[in-house]
């Protein structure tokens, strides 16, 4: 088990504030300021800065955090192999919503056909929260179509996707060839803030000077498939990963919008904690699904 007082600088830094986390630790606020504080003496270096009300990590703390954080990580996953070991592998990951409802289904089919005796748990989430779930060991890895700091994490390409917009067959009547401009007086559908298909539109809209805000009117739709069935239904458009709209689109249900000058490919990554002693177990789970990709 960890240090309690690594604990408690876990704490602090995920809640940005000492009297937060002695509410999450159930402890005192100058229980935690001690922690913090023999922490440093300990180290014998400054870890943290505190500027008005914010809590800041130096670049020795930073390096303190992902060290601990990643032991802490593996911590639970030593014990969860230790508790399962006559059960046999247990694997938990998670997977935003593209790829854990579109893309991973039959690559998982082929692994459990391979390997029946294997236990895997996959949560299917947004991005931000997929990373919490990482961060604090409760997922061993995650397929990750959003943005995502590379520098606290390892990774691998796990592939490229093309990013589309998508419409009835109504809209591309009234938009035979867009401009993006032209489009912006069409209600927008979009999934809720944190996941990785939203960040990356409002991230492209941003290269041009837009945002969701220039749409006559906007709704969130946490569902791919509700979006999908509106859309069709002619009550609004909709940007989505290739992936997760092909199966619409084959069956006539929804158009590939031609938006002039839009081509958009962006990245799917297999992300895990950065320096863990299991990357080489993870990795070999990630060989075995991109074999499977190919066989699919």
């Amino acid at each position: 088990m960890l240090d309690f007082r690594i604990i408690t600088f876990l704490a602090v830094c995920d809640q940005k504030s000492f009297t937060k986390a002695a509410e999450y630790l159930n402890i005192t606020q100058p229980a935690v300021s001690q922690h913090m504080h023999a922490l440093q003496e300990m180290w014998g270096k400054p870890l943290f800065v505190i500027e008005g009300r914010r809590f800041i990590l130096t670049e020795a703390g930073e390096d303190l955090r992902q060290f601990v954080q990643t032991l802490q990580v593996d911590i639970k996953r030593f014990s969860q192999d230790f508790r399962d070991k006559k059960h046999g592998q247990h694997i938990y990951f998670g997977a935003t919503l593209t790829i854990g409802e579109f893309t991973l289904p039959p690559i998982l089919k082929g692994l459990m056909e391979k390997r029946p005796t294997r236990n895997l748990t996959m949560h299917v989430d947004n991005t931000e929260n997929l990373l919490a779930m990482l961060d604090s060991g409760f997922l061993d890895f995650a397929f990750i179509e959003g943005a995502f700091d590379k520098k606290r994490y390892g990774y691998r390409l796990f592939s490229n996707q093309r990013f589309i917009p998508i419409c009835s067959s109504q809209c591309l009547l009234r938009h035979p060839k867009p401009s993006l401009d032209s489009l912006l007086s069409e209600r927008l559908l979009v999934r809720e803030k944190g996941s990785g298909t939203r960040a990356v539109f409002e991230q492209i809209l941003a290269e041009r000077g837009l945002s969701t805000d220039s749409f006559r009117h906007v709704d969130e739709i946490g569902n791919l498939n509700v979006i999908k069935t509106l859309v069709g239904n002619d009550m609004g458009i909709s940007f989505l990963y290739e992936e997760a709209a092909k199966d619409a689109i084959m069956q006539g249900q929804v158009c590939e919008l031609p938006i002039d000058g839009w081509s958009v490919n962006r990245e799917f990554n297999f992300v895990f904690s950065l320096h863990t002693r299991y990357e080489s177990q993870f990795l070999a789970f990630l060989n075995e699904c991109m074999t499977n990709i190919k066989m699919v």
